[in-house]
């Protein structure tokens, strides 16, 4: 349970800060909304396919045959 309450709080604050940084970047709240979204995601895509790709010793053909 507290590795999952670690993982939403730090998700949280993740999205709170790219709210922040995209908002004083652009000055518009829409874009830094969509941004502060879209990030996070594509950034749990991209752990998750390292945990894969990091479990078969780097070995992307394991990575393939999930």
């Amino acid at each position: 349970m507290r590795a999952l309450k670690k993982a939403v709080a730090f998700s949280l604050v993740h999205f709170v800060v790219g709210l922040t940084v995209a908002y004083v970047l652009t000055g518009q709240a829409v874009v830094a909304f969509g941004v502060a979204l879209v990030e996070p995601a594509i950034n749990g895509v991209l752990l998750f396919v390292y945990g894969r790709w990091e479990e078969g010793g780097g070995n992307m053909s394991r990575f393939h045959h999930a």
